[in-house]
C-alpha cells in the first residue's frame, strides 16, 4: 500500500494495493514501475509500460518537431488529420531544404520559408534580396500629394 499521506497534509487519493515491478532496460538502468494490476505477469506490465513510453516519446516529438502545441479537435479522426497534415508539411520542408545548399540549419530554413511563404521564389534564392519589380505601364499608380 502507498502511504496515506503524500506530502505534509495532502491525503493520498489512491488507497488500493499496488505492486512494484523492477525492469532493467537496454542501457542497464533499473526502472521501478508501480502497478495496481496484481495478477498480470511482470513481463506483460513491463511491455505495456514500454509501449506507453513509446507513445509519450512520439507525442513529445510531435510537439517539438511538428510544432503542434494542442489539438484542434478531440476526436480520433481530428487528431489523426492534424498529425498527418503536420507530418506532410514537415516532410515537404525537409525535402525543400535538401534541395538547396545555402542554409544548413533546418530551423533557419523553416524561418526563411515562413517569411517568404506568400512570395513565389525558388528555395535556392531565399537568401537573396527579392528582384525589383518593374511596374507595368498598364497598372494604375496612385500618387499622393
Amino acid at each position: 500500500l502507498l502511504p496515506a499521506r503524500q506530502a505534509k497534509n495532502r491525503k493520498n487519493p489512491f488507497s488500493d494495493p499496488v505492486r512494484e515491478v523492477t525492469v532493467r532496460i537496454d542501457t542497464g538502468k533499473v526502472l521501478r514501475i508501480l502497478s495496481n494490476d496484481l495478477e498480470a505477469p511482470a513481463k506483460e506490465i513491463a511491455d505495456l509500460y514500454k509501449r506507453r513510453w513509446a507513445i509519450e516519446l512520439f507525442f513529445r516529438w510531435v510537439k517539438q518537431t511538428l510544432k503542434i502545441k494542442h489539438f484542434l479537435g478531440a476526436s480520433e479522426n481530428a487528431v489523426r488529420i492534424q498529425i498527418a497534415v503536420a507530418l506532410i508539411a514537415f516532410l515537404l520542408l525537409r525535402m525543400a531544404q535538401a534541395d538547396q545548399s545555402m542554409v544548413q540549419s533546418p530551423l533557419a530554413f523553416a524561418r526563411l520559408v515562413r517569411a517568404n511563404l506568400m512570395h513565389r521564389r525558388r528555395t535556392d534564392a531565399l537568401l537573396k534580396p527579392p528582384p525589383d519589380e518593374i511596374a507595368s505601364h498598364q497598372q494604375l499608380m496612385l500618387k499622393w500629394p
